[in-house]
């Protein structure tokens, strides 16, 4: 079972069928955010109160005839759900058939999945112009995930490869169960956990290394505790890393170190909203920029520059390329994001805990 993968700026974004209706194909497409930083599946629904601009417009709900409400005591049903961001979402709670399309054209058939009808929809997707996003496939460790809801079948295994952001970003698959592609001799993995009730997949990050040299950051600054923002998860659905202040001062003092070595950097205040930049002399994309290791336990995940840095290239507004860091600071938790998850091929298995993965060219290995 899989689903094809596109972006939209910097989020990741997979295409689901949902409905029933007196059409060809007899269900409607949307593109709901990839998200394994939450549980819930929900889009947002005509008859929304607050909505965000999207294009086709809001699911209808009235007009498919596999749609129906869940009602406790024969009364609806009502979800509410909030995000780190501070974003959320509310509306009622149902179930309705879902497709998933596969590379082949094959098509896979989920039916009575639940979800949630968005009708006070307090998201940023609409901000962007021609907004596609519909809604979050949250794929965490709740009972209500699409994960979890897939059963048995799937055994509890999704994985994915995520291509770097580009113009011509290619595009690739959410993959489920017997379709995770094989895992490689040379793959590594770490124990996944679960905090409490969270959804979040938590992994054991001990150390940063920039260029193979480790920062002097004490372990401690990751570790979980019982305090809610604690503790480092790997999130599909966060663009940039958050990386907790002690650490990220380090790993910040480091890197204007081994910058300062090169001649034609200006450090300059970029335009993303990253806290280090740099303008360069003459355009160099990628090359002379440094990796980064990330430790996690029994595993080093290795990121090369291109998933470490943003390259901003000439425009009419600046005349010089610039490169940031693709990384910002935070005060109690880390986060991995999807910018610095890029060219691996990451295997959820949620039945084992553990999170397996290797590098791979995501292009060519969708």
């Amino acid at each position: 079972m899989q689903t094809q993968i596109t972006t939209q700026l910097f989020h990741y974004t997979v295409k689901v069928g949902i409905g029933t209706f007196k059409s060809k194909p007899s269900y409607k497409e949307y593109y709901l955010e990839m998200d394994t930083g939450s549980g819930l599946v929900w889009m947002q629904c005509d008859g929304c109160t607050k909505c965000f601009k999207q294009t086709p417009k809001p699911f209808p709900k009235q007009n498919s005839s596999s749609y129906s409400p869940i009602l406790v005591e024969n009364k609806p049903s009502f979800y509410e759900c909030s995000y780190q961001d501070g974003y959320s979402t509310s509306g009622m709670s149902a179930q309705e058939t879902f497709y998933l399309t596969s590379k082949n054209g094959g098509l896979a058939k989920i039916e009575n999945l639940k979800f949630g009808c968005g009708l006070v929809n307090n998201m940023h997707f609409g901000e962007q112009k021609n907004n596609k996003i519909a809604g979050i496939m949250g794929l965490g460790w709740e009972e209500i995930s699409f994960v979890k809801q897939l059963g048995p079948q799937i055994r509890g295994v999704f994985s994915y490869c995520l291509p770097v952001v580009s113009n011509k970003t290619p595009s690739t698959y959410l993959r489920f169960g017997e379709d995770v592609s094989h895992i490689e001799k040379y793959s590594k993995s770490t124990p996944l956990y679960r905090k409490n009730k969270d959804n979040s997949y938590y992994v054991d990050l001990q150390g940063i290394s920039v260029n193979k040299t480790r920062l002097d950051i004490s372990p401690q600054v990751f570790a979980l505790r019982n305090d809610v923002r604690s503790g480092c998860i790997i999130d599909s659905g966060m663009p940039y890393s958050r990386i907790v202040s002690p650490a990220f001062d380090l790993l910040k003092m480091k890197l204007e170190k081994y910058f300062s070595g090169f001649k034609g950097l200006k450090k300059i205040k970029g335009d993303l909203g990253l806290e280090l930049c740099y303008e360069r002399s003459k355009a160099e994309k990628y090359n002379n920029l440094p990796e980064v290791t990330l430790h996690f336990r029994g595993a080093d995940f290795v990121m090369k520059a291109e998933a470490v840095f943003e390259v901003v290239g000439r425009s009419i507004i600046r005349l010089r390329e610039y490169f940031c860091l693709g990384m910002v600071r935070d005060s109690r938790k880390s986060i991995i994001g999807s910018h610095q998850q890029t060219n691996h091929r990451i295997v959820y298995d949620t039945k084992n805990k553990r999170l397996v993965f290797y590098p791979v060219d995501c292009s060519k290995n969708p």
